[in-house]
């Protein structure tokens, strides 16, 4: 006649049961992680890589000439359906006087979701206050990525918008 077991002889298996359970997850936010992100961060990474040195350069150089940034951006009703926005962009100097005659651009990149970058060309509206109605796809989060250039002089600064 056998033996019966002791009390408690499946406590080990709990643990086992439990590591299982662990390796099973894991496994599925592994292969999430590998199938859902393309794996490049940057684009162009090698020339970045080599600019490296003028960029750090050329940062120093835009503080040294002390010019100001001011964002903002205010929803605009629109009768089609669209979502629009006033995107204002201000620029003072390192006398608080405005900065005239820049050209200046604004990229929009969703840092959530691929592909629906807005890149759109700012109007100067005088004082140092440049401008564009842009439309947007999505509310939420943007980033801002505002470049100026004016003669052999650039500036260029990165801000977060909330778009309601």
């Amino acid at each position: 006649m056998a033996r019966p077991r002791q009390p408690g002889w499946w406590y080990p298996w709990i643990f086992v049961g439990g590591m299982l359970v662990v390796i099973a997850v894991n496994g599925v936010l592994a292969t999430l992680a590998v199938a859902t992100w393309p794996g490049l961060a940057t684009d162009e990474y090698y020339r970045k890589g080599l600019e490296y040195n003028r960029t750090l350069a050329a940062a120093r150089e835009q503080g040294r000439r002390g010019w100001r940034m001011g964002l903002a951006f205010a929803p605009v009703e629109a009768t089609d359906g669209r979502r629009l926005g006033d995107l204002t962009v201000t620029f003072v100097g390192k006398d608080g006087r405005p900065l005239q005659n820049l050209d200046v651009e604004a990229v929009l990149l969703r840092p959530t979701h691929e592909g629906f970058d807005v890149e759109v060309d700012l109007d100067h509206r005088g004082g140092g206050v440049y401008g564009a109605t842009v439309s947007l796809p999505l509310p939420g989060q943007w980033d801002a990525h505002i470049h100026a250039h004016r003669g052999g002089d650039n500036f260029q600064e990165s801000r977060r918008l909330s778009v309601p």
